[in-house]
C-alpha cells in the first residue's frame, strides 16, 4: 500500500510539473539600437524595450546600463534626471546600486507582459567623438554575498528571488563632429593642399 501511494504521488507531481507552463525568455533591446549624434546635439534618447512572454509575466524589473562616460554621459548629471521610467505601467524605483533603472507594477494592478513593452527612456549627452557601446545587464545571480534582489525581472507569483531568464541585446551611440566642423576641416585641408 505504501509503495502504491508513493507511486501515485510521484505520478501526480510529474503530471503537475508537465502541465505547468515552461518559463520563456524575456528579450530586452535598445531603440534605436544604434544611433549617430553630432557632438553639438543637446542629448540622445534611447528606449529600453522588452518582449515579455505571457508565461513570464513580471511584477518588477531592475537593470544596469553601462556606457563609455568619456564619449556620452547621463543627461542632467545623474540617473535621477536622465532616466524616465514608463509611468503608464510602472512605479519608478531606485535600485540598491544607486541607479534609477527599476520599476514596480503598482499594487493591485495586473502583471505586465507583451511585445515591445517600453520600460524606460534614458537621455545621454555627447561628450567627445567616438563610439560608446550601451550594454544592459542584471546581477541577480548568487555572487557569494547572495543575489541582488533589486535587479532582473521578478516573476508572478513572486516567491522572493524568482526571476525570468533574460537575453540582453546591446546597442551603441556614435558621436560625430557637427557638420560645420567637418566643413571647416575640409576647407583647411584644401588650403594645405593648394599651398603645396
Amino acid at each position: 500500500m505504501v509503495v502504491r501511494r508513493g507511486l501515485v504521488c510521484s505520478l501526480l507531481l510529474a503530471g503537475l510539473l508537465a502541465a505547468s507552463p515552461a518559463s520563456a525568455t524575456i528579450t530586452v533591446t535598445l531603440d534605436p539600437s544604434a544611433q549617430v549624434v553630432p557632438l553639438a546635439a543637446p542629448y540622445a534618447e534611447v528606449d529600453i524595450v522588452a518582449d515579455i512572454p505571457e508565461a513570464d509575466q513580471i511584477v518588477a524589473w531592475g537593470l544596469d546600463l553601462s556606457y563609455v562616460s568619456s564619449i556620452v554621459d547621463l543627461w542632467g548629471g545623474g540617473w535621477s534626471t536622465a532616466v524616465q521610467v514608463n509611468t503608464a505601467l510602472f512605479d519608478p524605483a531606485t535600485a540598491a546600486d544607486g541607479d534609477d533603472l527599476a520599476g514596480l507594477v503598482p499594487l493591485g494592478d495586473p502583471t505586465v507582459w507583451g511585445s515591445g513593452v517600453v520600460l524606460a527612456t534614458v537621455r545621454f549627452v555627447p561628450q567627445s567623438i567616438g563610439i560608446s557601446p550601451l550594454t544592459l545587464s542584471d546581477d541577480n545571480a548568487f555572487n557569494g554575498l547572495g543575489p541582488d534582489l533589486t535587479e532582473g525581472f521578478a516573476l508572478n507569483p513572486p516567491p522572493t528571488g524568482n526571476f525570468a531568464e533574460v537575453v540582453y541585446v546591446p546597442g551603441s551611440i556614435e558621436v560625430v563632429p557637427e557638420p560645420a566642423s567637418i566643413a571647416l576641416l575640409a576647407l583647411g585641408g584644401l588650403a594645405l593642399i593648394r599651398r603645396r
